[in-house]
């Protein structure tokens, strides 16, 4: 965490208040630790190298986190029984009814106690490279009654979920069922609190919770909601506003295979790191067929078992990971709205803006990158994504330079002011202020890689005419009565 403080400081520091860099400091150019495109763009965020820092499946936030979060946790567990939740019961569910839990795997919380997913056992022999982890068969999958394979949203997923919330212990699904049942409520970003949304909103700098797919952009990611408990169930699927439904909407975006709720599977972390990334799952082709996972590669005993939430991932093709029969444009901010987790490196971030054109006509622009772990200690920033049809072309824009170096400034004053308000921390539920307050981190740390590793921030910095500077945060030059200049109250102000 200290690292990435420093990384983003760094970088209010020389484009914000324009003061000169320290020699420890990342630059934009040049020398120790400079931030190049598709290099090195400052010091890696916190996080660990002993398993996928992913979240969780189970309704977000489960995953390997800083050492006072991983306290946490231990705190919240007499109020979430499925923290140290075996699986015991669901894993005999499926084994009795025709499926197959591979032995060398367990549910539970990691060695250290301190997050849970799905690991092999240390006593294990481990599982090779095209092995079974996992088949669940059709009949105990959760799925619409007119399932095509590259059907990857339906309503009808969601009234059967909701009809199998509400037989409850009557269920032909009963385990799973309960186990869904069982989760905690507010860790999905559209159940969160009027206040934890509030302050996301004051994050982002937009009301993200009530505005338009089609309305002006502004300010920060993500703009809108991806699926919102109104807007999704009640308005387009028609379905009633009780709790329980809503328990059971909020399970479903958190956990579905595109149509299907696959036990088992929905309880592996997340990783996008080929470090970690070890499995592949296989769709049913066709109705009847079974859900299977299979090894990638060799994994460990010990080694934590994860999966992909946002399969095809832009930010890398590898061949090993062919079989992509879903697919998600999912970023990082995407991730973070519909699963409600700040994923670990690789990240992928889309900021759209309004710039103006030649004509001075405000349109809307998006700037795309890629955020990339090279070592324990730096990051590499590449802009476009894998279908950009020439990366040059992808390389930031004085415009976009000016819209990150202003929403950096934004994040660091509200950081400043709000962070430690007591009152307000106290009325926003914990679980709520820790992710909102994780995901602001993560907009710092990419607004300051995508700044660093821009040819254009370089200009931007030497711009020594007061106008220039003026415009490029959108004030105009004036004095006060003290004879400060326009580009002090800026400061000031940011």
């Amino acid at each position: 965490a200290a690292a990435t403080v420093a990384l983003a400081q760094a970088t209010v520091n020389r484009f914000v208040l324009r003061t000169s860099p320290k020699e420890e400091e990342p630059t934009a150019k040049g020398g120790e630790g400079a931030a190049k495109r598709g290099d090195e763009a400052g010091e890696e965020p916190g996080g660990s190298s002993g398993g996928p820092p992913g979240a969780s499946s189970d309704g977000g936030g489960g995953g390997k986190e800083e050492e006072e979060e991983h306290e946490d946790l231990r705190e919240e567990e007499d109020d979430d029984a499925n923290l140290s939740y075996d699986g015991s019961d669901l894993v005999e569910w499926i084994n009795s009814n025709g499926g197959r839990i591979n032995p060398a795997a367990r549910i539970g919380l990691d060695p250290s106690g301190s997050y849970r997913g799905v690991f092999l056992r240390e006593e294990s022999a481990g599982v090779k490279k095209g092995e079974e982890v996992a088949r669940i068969p059709w009949d105990l999958i959760v799925k619409p009654k007119n399932y095509r394979e590259n059907l990857y949203w339906s309503c009808e997923a969601l009234k059967e979920i909701h009809d199998q919330f509400l037989l409850g212990d009557e269920s032909k699904y009963a385990p799973y069922i309960n186990y869904l049942k069982n989760q905690p409520r507010g860790r999905i970003v559209d159940d969160w609190s009027k206040e934890g949304k509030e302050l996301l909103n004051a994050i982002l700098g937009n009301d993200s919770f009530s505005r338009g797919a089609d309305e002006m952009v502004t300010g920060l990611p993500p703009h809108y909601r991806h699926l919102s408990f109104e807007e999704t169930w009640v308005r387009g699927c028609g379905g009633e506003d009780t709790e329980l439904a809503r328990a059971a909407f909020y399970q479903f975006t958190a956990r579905e295979e595109d149509t299907l709720m696959v036990p088992f599977f929905d309880m592996h972390n997340h990783s996008n790191d080929l470090k970690y990334l070890n499995t592949i799952p296989e769709k049913p082709a066709r109705p009847g067929e079974p859900f299977v996972m299979r090894a990638m590669r060799d994994i460990d005993p010990g080694e934590q078992i994860s999966i992909s939430y946002n399969r095809c991932h832009p930010c890398w093709h590898d061949e090993t990971y062919h079989d992509c029969r879903s697919y998600s444009g999912y970023g990082t901010s995407d991730m973070f709205d519909v699963f409600g987790f700040v994923e670990d490196f690789p990240q992928v971030w889309k900021f759209p803006m309004m710039v103006a054109n030649e004509e001075g006509v405000l349109e809307l622009d998006t700037l795309k990158f890629h955020l990339e772990r090279t070592d324990e200690e730096t990051l590499s920033v590449t802009y476009g994504d894998n279908w950009s049809p020439a990366g040059d072309d992808e390389d930031p824009l004085e415009s976009h330079v000016r819209f990150l170096v202003t929403q950096l400034g934004r994040l660091k004053e509200l950081e400043s002011t709000t962070k430690e308000n007591e009152g307000l921390r106290e009325k926003v539920p914990k679980h709520q202020w820790d992710m909102a307050w994780k995901y602001h981190e993560a907009l710092m740390v990419a607004l300051s890689s995508a700044i660093l590793g821009s040819e254009t921030a370089e200009e931007f910095y030497n711009q020594t005419d007061s106008d220039d500077v003026s415009e490029s945060l959108g004030e105009e030059e004036s004095e006060d009565e003290d004879g400060e200049s326009a580009d002090e109250d800026v400061r000031d102000e940011l």
